[in-house]
């Protein structure tokens, strides 16, 4: 019998510097090889990890692509406002989130994790892994070359340009101006004005918040506006421990028949269970599975969270559970539930049973929306085809809440400011009632509840693939461009706020002394940055402890 192994952090840990050692000692003979260096191909460090791959092959693309020179310049002086605009937005959210986690360190979690703050697919567990690497070679590749083009059109040498490469695997695009043309040296005045190194310098970000812009309106434009969703009933929740759970139900799983009749909605399911034992065909990310499991199902609603300082809570109730009757009388669905609340009144005592026969004794309150009604403190995720559940051995089934998925992606556009924050965050955080473990696009069951109409439909399931790539095009270059602007060498946004405070110092004291402050207050800044950069990583495992 074959027994599978696990492997501990630990030993993870102990495989990959064997594997980091043993490719470092194959490299040893490029980086002190003066030959492998003529050729454009170098290593960094003293333990060679990284491969640099040279080549000056399409510099003059750079030259024919940089003639419209005013066109650039006025584009890139056009566009520094917004690097600045965005420079002092992303400045003040990584500090905020620092003073926060400071303030109450989260508890340790996936979303913290310090693998999912780099933006590296395959190591991000939230970015997948194809469709990240497409976007992340795109963001490089636009960033580095805008940086090429303006290099030029300001007549700064570009030396070369290339990849730079971890175990094979591009990380990284780079373009080489000449830096002592760029920045100077010592002994020599940099070859261009402060202005003009400041739209150097400010065109890589410019140009990812460009494709952004553009990935992300055709994205929420056409895309979606040709996206339907399909009537699905999905596994909401499983109970640990449970004869469902020992089945093989897991959460996110679509259901496609049971007994052999095809199930797309919650009272197709119901009828079909009252058999009492139940053949269920789901799909998942490993594809169909036939699962068998026995027993009566139960209507009801699903309580996705139970408020603090409110009776539910108080009483032990816990979220992720079904409530099937209130002092006796059977809620089938939230109308049910809405029409007895109604009926009660605040200091009323209630009996709570869910549906898997657990009772709760509690007292309502007055309710906060100002009514006569009573409170108990509990609340669903979406309306009534999306609240009202059937539970069945401790598995929880609801209507998949396509619906409102994408109602809540097509008002991301309107919603402004917060808008962009929720774009930012929703490969993390997912939809509420949706995808809360992350949303990886539309890939893997979600393709199963929604469907391409309009233009996309003779497309069939490629075009989900169009989705996917204006998503993650769009979404990386939207973050690797924030995150360049944030003011810390070796940034390009350190090297902008360098200039910009170099200037203003110049204005009221002289060149040496406006030097030595901007000195001063831009090392102030790389420290403030990496400090909160490092509290994000770290505040996590402080989580329970006490100062």
């Amino acid at each position: 019998m074959d027994i599978p192994i696990q492997l501990a952090f630990e030993d993870w840990l102990l495989i990959g510097a064997v594997a980091v050692s043993l490719y470092s000692l194959l490299l040893l003979p490029i980086s002190k090889s003066e030959k492998w260096r003529k050729r454009g191909i170098s290593t960094w460090g003293p333990i060679p990890v990284l491969i640099f791959f040279r080549t000056t092959r399409g510099l003059k693309l750079l030259d024919r692509l940089a003639r419209p020179k005013l066109l650039w310049r006025i584009g890139a002086s056009a566009g520094v406002p917004l690097v600045i605009l965005s420079m002092s937005l992303f400045l003040f959210l990584l500090l905020n989130m620092a003073y926060l986690m400071i303030q109450s360190p989260p508890e340790p979690s996936s979303y913290n994790q310090p693998r999912n703050i780099l933006l590296i697919p395959g190591l991000n567990e939230y970015i997948p892994f194809v469709w990240g690497w497409i976007a992340l070679f795109v963001t490089m590749v636009v960033h580095e070359f805008a940086h090429g083009i303006l290099s030029r059109v300001e007549g700064v040498k570009v030396k070369s340009m290339g990849l730079v490469t971890f175990f094979l695997a591009p990380i990284a695009a780079f373009v080489e101006p000449d830096e002592e043309e760029l920045f100077g040296t010592k002994d020599r005045p940099p070859l261009v004005s402060k202005g003009a190194r400041i739209r150097i310098l400010s065109a890589g970000v410019i140009s990812n918040f460009l494709v952004a812009a553009v990935a992300m309106a055709l994205f929420f434009g056409p895309v979606i506006g040709s996206i339907s969703p399909v009537d699905r009933v999905i596994v909401a929740d499983v109970q640990s421990g449970s004869l469902g759970d020992s089945a093989g139900f897991q959460q996110t799983q679509i259901i496609l028949d049971v007994n052999g009749e095809p199930i797309a909605t919650l009272a197709e399911l119901s009828s079909a269970l009252q058999a009492g034992t139940a053949e269920v065909k789901v799909y998942d990310e490993e594809g169909e599975t036939g699962l068998s499991l026995s027993g009566k199902p139960q209507s009801g609603i699903a309580v996705s969270s139970v408020l603090e300082g409110y009776p539910a809570i108080e009483a032990g109730l816990p979220s992720r559970t079904v409530i099937s009757k209130l002092d006796g009388q059977d809620i089938a669905g939230l109308s049910d539930f809405r029409q007895f609340m109604n009926s009660t009144s605040a200091s009323q005592a209630v009996t709570v049973t869910t549906a898997d026969g657990s009772v709760y004794y509690l007292t309502l309150v007055a309710n906060p929306d100002g009514s006569q009604a009573g409170f108990m403190g509990i609340a669903f995720a979406g309306d009534e085809v999306y609240a009202d559940a059937v539970y069945y051995n401790g598995v929880i089934f609801q209507q998949a809440p396509s619906r409102q998925f994408l109602a809540v992606m097509k008002a991301i556009p309107a919603s402004g400011p917060f808008g962009l924050l929720y774009l930012l965050s929703l490969p993390f955080t997912g939809v509420d009632g949706f995808t809360e473990k992350g949303f990886p696009g539309f890939s893997g069951w979600i393709t199963t509840v929604f469907e391409p109409t309009g233009w996309g439909e003779f497309l069939g399931g490629r075009f989900f693939w169009i989705a996917n790539l204006l998503l993650w095009v769009g979404w990386i270059n939207l973050y690797a461009g924030l995150f360049n602007c944030l003011p810390a060498v070796p940034l390009d946004g350190g090297h902008i706020f360098r200039d910009l405070v170099q200037a203003g110092f110049e204005r009221v004291v002289s060149v040496r002394e406006a030097e030595r402050l901007t000195r001063t207050v831009v090392a102030f800044l790389a420290w403030l940055v990496l400090t909160s950069l490092v509290i994000t990583i770290v505040a996590p495992f402080t989580h329970g402890l006490s100062l």
